[in-house]
């Protein structure tokens, strides 16, 4: 039988050399390669009649031709192509070369890691909680009465009997709280759900993270010295950073971040941005730690929460966020 695979093997190379268009070479490929009605197929039918001694070399014969035929198609192939679109002659070597896509890391997934580092460095571990939760940890345990604008079915996206599709990373604080005592210090990021607009600057569906820290102890000095430390190291250490007193029904003292940047250009010169705003934060409400049993007494904690595709727009430049979710590879590339 080996004999035979080696006679096939010549004959098919001798018809490969000699073909001289792909459709020649398309029923050379059936006819030696071919499933059903392949020689190399036929050859191969015939293992079972061996001794069981002799079907191993029979068996790597047979595969090493079929690696031999598909090989010779595939250079013969490229030259008859290149041969019919150059008209016989020589390649133009002067046209550029066709790339392969190349894949990278998403520029979402990017400022996630990003921020992930940094924070793993100044001492968070990062946490997870389940996408589809319930009212008492999206809303209630989080000091949000399901009366609340925020609970409105116009923002909220439930899913019936008493669940939904969380609208915040904020349900991970309550889920850690209930599984482990202070301290705690951790970062959450994960997906959100809101019904929100798709247009420039919204999405229904997003990246969000979270932080955390409750300890004894824990002032608002710390939050701010923490926050300022992980905005200078992320957007560069000439950043500024601002607060601006807000609310949000979880946290109090609550405010709003900002970020004034120094921009370098190509030129060398330096140039300041205008105030923007990076994330949400404050001390934790209270009630919260109460909610989850602690002691709000002993304990104290602040927590903020960013959106990382907003974050991507300020450190790219870009203006519309659906340009990170349309899987457009003209401009994903220029992330690569």
């Amino acid at each position: 039988m080996i004999e035979d695979l080696r006679r096939l093997e010549e004959d098919a190379l001798a018809a490969i050399l000699a073909a001289v268009d792909a459709d020649e070479l398309e029923q050379i490929r059936v006819r030696y390669l071919g499933r059903r009605e392949g020689l190399v197929s036929g050859l191969l039918r015939r293992l079972g009649s061996l001794a069981p001694s002799d079907r191993p070399a029979a068996g790597a014969e047979a595969n090493r031709v079929k690696k031999a035929v598909a090989a010779a198609l595939e250079g013969r192939l490229e030259q008859v192509s290149a041969t019919e679109v150059h008209g016989g002659g020589d390649p133009d070597l002067t046209l550029p070369p066709r790339r392969k896509w190349r894949g990278t890391i998403h520029p979402v997934s990017r400022v996630i890691d990003d921020i992930w580092a940094i924070f793993r460095s100044l001492g968070f571990t990062r946490a997870r909680g389940p996408e589809v939760d319930s009212e008492w940890y999206n809303f209630v345990a989080l000091n949000t009465p399901l009366d609340h604008p925020a609970a409105d079915e116009q923002d909220t996206l439930y899913l019936g009997r008493g669940l939904l599709l969380r609208s915040h990373t904020s349900p991970v604080q309550i889920r850690t709280m209930e599984l482990y005592p202070p301290p705690i210090r951790i970062i959450a990021p994960g997906m959100v759900y809101r019904r929100d607009t798709y247009d420039a600057t919204h999405t229904p569906a997003f990246a969000q993270i979270e932080g955390l820290v409750v300890d004894e102890g824990v002032t608002f000095v710390d939050f701010k010295a923490t926050l300022a430390e992980f905005a200078r190291r992320f957007w560069g250490p000439g950043t500024r950073v601002r607060f601006r007193p807000s609310f949000f029904p979880f946290t109090e003292p609550s405010a709003e971040v900002d970020v004034k940047r120094v921009i370098v250009r190509e030129d060398g010169t330096e140039e300041e941005t205008d105030w923007i705003e990076i994330m949400g934060a404050g001390m934790v409400d209270p009630a919260v730690l109460e909610n989850v049993g602690y002691d709000s007494e002993r304990y104290t904690g602040w927590a903020f929460g960013m959106g990382p595709a907003r974050v991507a727009l300020l450190r790219h430049g870009v203006r519309d966020l659906r340009l990170f979710y349309e899987n457009d590879m003209r401009f994903l590339a220029q992330f690569a």
